[in-house]
């Protein structure tokens, strides 16, 4: 192997590494042993000679990063092509779909085609809108030219609208160069609809710096077309401008002023019919002229000797992860057997613990999955659990693990806290059999059917949570309403009582001549038609909020379980004490037709009252006290008032209780991370856009026409 050199020779300094490494797991080793010992003995910790074959590994390694190469020969570097720059337009108007699937899509799909037929040419793309930005300065690297195009979209750029000036300041002072005029080319896709460019400034810049300029029109030139947007949530509409849904064509006339202001331009209006950009730009530069770059010293190329490193150094790896594990690879192995067959290991158990093992395997065939839990629990806090493999402690915690997940599943339906709270230990059990036995992969699966039916189980419970708020705001209108109609009926009670002061008469002494008789008063006759109305006008709400109660019952109603009679909902009295509030009321109103029958009829509505401040009692809500004293003398004194003794019974065997619906909330413990590295990199991307569109919208609020 001759002229061996390292051909990123910076990256052997990373050698030093390997003696803070082989001090951290000397350290290790001895923490281990420390640790053993505390633990009382018995368990074995791994050779000396695996560290260094670790060691050994990790700097072949560095090594191999550092390329070796051997075999050098010289190439000469001779490269012949053009400069071109695709300049893309990202405003708003390219989302229009006139041409599949958008025009955007169809202008990068355009460039990734050219990018087919080039081979000498030095590429650089740039996106412009209301500003310019570059994404890719020129290269000979197509590959990175596409991954920046695959970042490219309307948010790319500071500022809305379209104004081709801004792209082609920013190509010919920070990409060209003075030194390439006559090769340079600028190829635009674009849709028109320029806001603010100066074209005779454009065309002085193209000719100053010796650049060709290729115009591409995208896009219907005769029928327009809306501009679709698509929020975070995925939620479709249409772009507004000022209340109106904006239509966007193609707006070629700018376009061809520019081409015919320019001498080396040309304007291809392709519309909506499919092309070729690669074929386009070769027909436009046929016949020009092209540069020629040729190194007069060549390069150097190695032939890769980083392969004769990476294998030993796996092989190593390997070695090292082997060594000492023999001895217990058929204990681990018959533990294993046992989880699967769910049978347990004579052999790899004592006889105290493989007892109790299989008697919680008992248990859980049996379906006592609670029972055969708390086995499992029994035996992994045990004393014998010391005398354990770490493979059969990863059995015990796997098989706890489904135990957890059969209890979690059967209390889904009834409770969904709980139901999590069992998933969660599931979780931690498998997890547990996871440290235990990493080659257990059944663990792993666990872990990740186990997160999927805990994030299930916490939407669930979102949703109910969700559903009980509703609950709870409907149950307070319905109180509000309920307080409402009792206020009501007092004040016209209250109104009838002060028409008839003149009806109560002191009592009566002995010998006393008798009382003059009692008239009635002068505007009885007027006032007892707007009582009659009043009271009829309560009726229709009262029998509203019996209804309202009624669908309210429904929903509050528990659901019902076989073999046990069905339960009532909290809702279930005030709904029997509501029924009679509408046919009391029905009660009262043709009794303040009469004067003569009004004490009857402040009766009747006295009897709502109670019924109603009865309801809102048991709901939770303090009644009204206003209906004490001398208005129950009244009702006390009323010949026709009639309380029926089973309304008498309902009304008092009826107890006060709570009505807060978000009284007893369970506090939830939080819920154990499932996400991944991946997972985070997508979260970090989605808020990079994020910030970015932001970013856009704040800039472009002083832009008349950002689209």
């Amino acid at each position: 192997m001759s002229g061996l050199v390292f051909q990123w020779s910076g990256l052997l300094a990373l050698l030093l590494l390997v003696v803070p490494l082989g001090y951290l797991l000397a350290y290790a080793r001895g923490r281990r042993a420390v640790l053993i010992a505390a633990m009382g003995g018995g368990l074995s910790t791994h050779r000396r000679l695996r560290d260094y074959l670790r060691l050994a590994a990790f700097t072949l390694l560095l090594l191999a990063l550092a390329r070796p190469g051997y075999a050098p020969q010289k190439h000469a570097v001779s490269r012949t092509g053009r400069d071109v720059v695709f300049a893309l337009d990202v405003s708003q108007s390219m989302l229009a779909e006139d041409v599949a699937p958008s025009r955007l899509e169809v202008a990068k799909q355009a460039v990734r085609d050219a990018l087919q037929t080039f081979s000498h040419e030095r590429v650089g793309l740039v996106v412009y809108a209301g500003s310019a930005t570059i994404l890719c300065p020129l290269t000979y690297d197509y590959d990175f030219v596409r991954y920046m195009l695959e970042q490219t979209h309307t948010r790319s750029v500071d500022f809305g609208g379209t104004t081709v000036q801004s792209a082609v300041e920013k190509v010919v002072d920070q990409v060209f160069v003075a030194e390439r005029a006559g090769v340079q080319d600028l190829v635009l896709l674009t849709d028109g609809g320029d806001h603010g460019s100066q074209m005779s400034r454009v065309a002085e810049l193209l000719a100053e710096q010796g650049v060709d300029l290729l115009l591409v029109g995208v896009g219907d030139p005769d029928a327009g077309a809306t501009i679709p947007l698509v929020d975070s949530k995925g939620v479709r509409t249409l772009l507004r401008s000022k209340d109106a849904i904006v239509y966007t064509q193609l707006e070629d006339a700018s376009l061809r002023d520019l081409a015919a202001q320019s001498p080396d331009a040309v304007y291809v209006p392709v519309g909506v019919r499919a092309f070729d950009l690669g074929q386009i730009y070769a027909n436009y530069v046929d016949g020009r002229e092209v540069s020629v770059f040729e190194g007069h010293e060549g390069v150097v190329v190695y032939q890769e000797a980083a392969l004769f490193c990476v294998i030993p150094a796996l092989l190593l790896l390997l070695l090292s992860e082997c060594w000492g594990t023999h001895r217990r690879a058929l204990g681990r192995a018959s533990v294993l057997a046992a989880v699967l067959c769910g049978m347990p290991d004579a052999e790899g158990v004592g006889s105290q613990p493989q007892t109790q093992f299989a008697e919680a395997l008992t248990l859980y065939r049996a379906g006592s999955f609670a029972e055969a839990e708390a086995v499992f629990s029994e035996l992994e806090l045990s004393s014998d659990a010391s005398t354990l493999a770490a493979a059969e402690l990863a059995a015990v915690q796997l098989n706890r693990g489904l135990c957890l997940v059969e209890l979690s599943k059967a209390e889904s339906g009834t409770s969904a806290s709980l139901a999590l709270s069992y998933a969660q230990q599931a979780q931690s059990a498998f997890l547990a059999a996871k440290r235990y036995a990493p080659q257990l992969a059944r663990s792993g699966m666990r872990l990740e059917s186990t997160a999927v039916w805990v994030a299930s189980l916490q939407g669930q419970i979102e949703e109910d949570a969700e559903a009980k708020d509703a609950l709870q705001a409907t149950m307070e209108q319905l109180l509000e309403r309920l307080q409402a109609l009792l206020d009501a009926q007092q004040r016209l009670r209250q109104q009838v009582a002060d028409s008839d002061v003149d009806r109560r008469r002191p009592r009566r002494r002995r010998n006393a001549p008798p009382p003059a008789p009692i008239v009635a008063p002068a505007d009885a006759s007027t006032n007892a038609p707007l009582y009659v109305a009043q009271q009829a006008a309560l009726k229709p709400d009262a029998e509203s909020i019996y209804a309202e109660m009624q669908q309210l019952d429904v929903q509050m109603r528990p659901p019902a379980v076989e073999g046990l009679p069905p339960i009532e909902s909290l809702l279930a009295e005030p709904l029997k004490l509501m029924a009679k509030v509408p046919v009391t009321m029905a009660q009262a109103g043709p009794l303040l037709a009469n004067w003569s029958t009004w004490p009857a009829g402040r009766g009747q509505q006295g009897v709502a009252e109670q019924l109603i401040e009865e309801i809102l009692n048991l709901l939770g809500n303090s009644a009204s006290d206003d209906s004490e004293g001398e208005d129950l003398t009244e009702m006390e004194d009323a010949d026709e008032y009639d309380y029926s003794d089973e309304m008498s019974d309902s009304m008092m065997s009826s107890l006060p209780m709570e009505g807060d619906f978000s009284a007893g909330g369970e506090m939830q413990a939080l819920p154990l991370p499932n996400y991944s590295v991946e997972d985070i990199l997508m979260e970090e991307q989605g808020s990079l856009q994020f910030r970015q569109q932001q970013r856009a919208s704040a800039n472009a609020a002083k832009v008349e026409k950002d689209y």
